[in-house]
């Protein structure tokens, strides 16, 4: 299995100085908003595609033009280092350096593979692009500053590959469940995403449930291969408008892959979706919490733990903890 196991970053964005080790199973990334999760996925997205993908990517999947020195946390050093280290043993995989020419910053990057390769690998970001699937691709090539960044496009062109005829292996204990959830499977229909309800009913993905959307994503996504086994799938927020009700489903399907060989790295600010992973786990799932917290600098650092509740810098569970005191407070009284 290929696995991104480490990944080091250098002044870039909100991280000075960070070092990550990622489990080969599930990735449960939390921490306060402007700590750097979907920073951090994008940033496993788009420096793991560079070099078969250009140098531009780095900077579109920002929404920024090549060029652009917005990802420099700190603008005065003239270069930041960022590697991927996959597999067994720890190699030099991918080295991005951002490096100084006249007055302004560019991308340059270079690749060393050795008995490794690059993961297959999908972003899904929290806003739904389904819905706007329609004509979307076609305007994005025909304008250069389209206002969508590449990872919005990309999964569009993930969802759009045809879809297998039998359900793929790796789908078959999971499938059941999504159509359950959403109550019938996913069609493509002129460009247009909709969902065939078990009544025979076709439901536009514009007016179905944002949650459900999510679930059919996943669906389609595992219907047409975009996952398979040695994937790595980057999912920001994936408990976003999703019914509670559904939280201990969707983790015991992210189990199930991880399971039969997927990587997973996932964001969350949710208490509940969060800690199911905990409850429901096996004792041989890969499984590990990742806190993302500012430190005494200002700088993002990580702390990782293999449980939810070893963590130290944990800011769902301390704003879970208010609200118990609140309550508490309110029944009680002083």
């Amino acid at each position: 299995m290929t696995a991104i196991k480490q990944i080091r970053i250098r002044n870039f964005t909100v991280f000075e100085h960070t070092d990550i080790s990622l489990s080969e199973g599930i990735n449960v990334v939390i921490g306060k908003n402007g700590t750097g999760k979907t920073q951090l996925l994008k940033l496993l997205y788009a420096g793991t595609l560079m070099p078969s993908r250009g140098r531009r990517l780095l900077a579109s999947c920002f929404g920024l033009h090549l060029g652009d020195d917005n990802l420099l946390r700190d603008k005065a050093q003239l270069y930041s280092d960022i590697w991927l280290d996959t597999a067994e043993e720890s190699h030099e995989v991918l080295t991005v350096s951002h490096f100084k020419t006249d007055v302004r910053y560019r991308f340059g990057c270079s690749m060393n593979l050795f008995t490794t390769e690059v993961p297959p690998m999908v972003y899904i970001p929290v806003k739904d692009m389904l819905t706007h699937a329609k004509g979307l691709l076609a305007m994005a090539d025909k304008y250069q500053d389209f206002p969508f960044d590449q990872t919005l496009l990309d999964i569009i062109r993930k969802a759009n590959q045809w879809k297998l005829r039998e359900v793929p292996d790796l789908a078959v204990k999971i499938l059941p469940h999504l159509e359950q959830v959403m109550e019938g499977k996913v069609v493509i229909e002129n460009e247009e995403f909709y969902i065939k309800k078990h009544d025979g009913r076709l439901v536009k993905f514009s007016v179905e449930a944002e949650g459900i959307k999510k679930i059919g994503l996943l669906w389609q996504l595992l219907m047409n291969e975009s996952i398979t086994k040695g994937s790595l799938v980057l999912w920001d927020e994936p408990e976003a408008n999703l019914n509670p009700d559904f939280f201990p489903v969707l983790v015991e399907c992210l189990l199930e892959l991880s399971r039969q060989g997927v990587q997973i790295v996932l964001s969350t600010h949710n208490y509940l979706f969060a800690k199911y992973f905990d409850v429901r786990r096996k004792q041989s799932d890969m499984l590990a919490y990742h806190s993302l917290y500012a430190d005494a600098s200002g700088a993002v650092a990580c702390e990782t733990k293999p449980h939810f509740a070893d963590l130290e810098h944990n800011a769902i569970m301390q704003t879970f903890d208010r609200l118990l005191d609140e309550v508490y407070h309110l029944q009680v009284g002083e």
